[in-house]
């Protein structure tokens, strides 16, 4: 087993060169303390925006376009546009910059295909930086940096292996480790602290450390596997989709409830950063709704962590869902479509 060690700083130091991060060079620059919500009885509240109390920024994917959408004002900015060869992104704590996956060849039966990466700023695209992954062909799996900007973990199909493989990178080209050689290559995420959590082809949740150890199983499921692993903000729960919907347990294993329901599936979320709540996409595949350029939308919502069986259909009217709102001018308002969600 490779033990873990420092990359030289190569991801870690564009991020912070290219956003006048602060520290000790060893921690990315602080990001928003907490989205907006709506306040308990008696505390200090803010103007509501378009979208209520809620505040922050969403980034996320739709109709070719990369955005980051400001909650309070209901404004989108598209600060890149999608290509055939970006295959995927990841955006850094702080929100100032996003990790951008790109396919250069696809290969063939006697060369892997090769794929690198570009540190984009999310204000105006531009490319701070790029590295080259380790040979392998991008499979199109969800990208996911980890906390401290060190490592990547990505799909990747080699001519040798003959299947995708669910595998760890750093900016050196080095593969540091193959979940999927060890058995697991199902649903994965980072824990704020760089441990992971992933699945296996059994259903067994598993907690890996630093060094990516297995530490112990958390969890086993039946039926589907859980797919969109991703950690809330303090590391003490996982939310993540399971037979079509949002679940949500505590890190252990312990308190597993189902949060959203619906006639289609949730198809992406995340935690707002305070970690009271996860605002989703609602399928698209069934959607009736379309949207400008792309069709059919994955609208967003937002409802509480600590929810359980919220309707988050299109023509729901669960008073515990908040739909999410654009400014379209003159005080109107459009719905928002997006995938691959984060919010900062």
């Amino acid at each position: 087993m490779q033990s873990r060690h420092r990359l030289g700083g190569v991801v870690l130091a564009l991020l912070l060169a290219a956003c006048n991060g602060g520290g000790d060079g060893g921690t990315p620059a602080a990001g928003p303390a907490t989205a907006g919500n709506p306040p308990a009885a008696g505390a200090a509240t803010q103007n509501n925006g378009i979208n209520g109390t809620f505040s922050g920024k969403l980034f996320y994917e739709y109709a070719g376009n990369y955005v980051i959408f400001d909650l309070a004002k209901g404004l989108p900015h598209t600060y890149l546009q999608e290509t055939t060869d970006r295959m995927s992104f990841a955006i850094s704590p702080d929100s100032k910059m996003a990790v951008v996956a790109e396919q250069v060849t696809s290969g063939n039966g006697e060369n892997n295909g090769t794929h690198r990466y570009h540190v984009v700023s999310t204000e105006n695209g531009q490319t701070q930086g790029s590295f080259s992954g380790s040979p392998g062909k991008l499979s199109g799996m969800t990208m996911k940096l980890s906390p401290d900007g060190e490592y990547i973990a990505t799909g990747l199909f080699r001519y040798e292996w003959g299947t995708d493989h669910l595998v760890i990178e750093d900016s050196k080209g080095n593969l540091v480790f193959d979940f999927t050689a060890a058995g697991f290559d199902e649903s994965f995420g980072w824990l704020p602290d760089g441990r992971m959590v992933v699945a296996d082809a059994n259903g067994w949740l598993t907690l890996f450390d630093r060094n990516f150890n297995q530490i112990k199983r958390i969890r086993q499921f039946t039926g589907s596997l859980p797919g969109r692993m991703q950690a809330s903000p303090d590391g003490s729960r996982l939310a993540f989709s399971w037979n079509g919907h949002i679940h949500v347990m505590n890190l252990d294993g312990s308190d597993l409830r189902q949060v959203t329901t619906s006639n289609d599936r949730q198809t992406s979320h995340a935690w707002s950063p305070d970690g009271k709540w996860l605002v989703l996409a609602e399928g698209g595949v069934n959607s009736p709704v379309t949207a400008s350029g792309s069709a059919p939308c994955p609208v967003l919502r937002i409802v509480s962590a600590d929810a359980s069986m919220v309707d988050v259909g299109y023509l729901t009217d669960d008073p515990r869902v908040h739909k999410v709102m654009e400014s379209s001018g003159n005080g109107a308002a459009d719905i928002v479509c997006g995938r691959s969600l984060s919010w900062r």
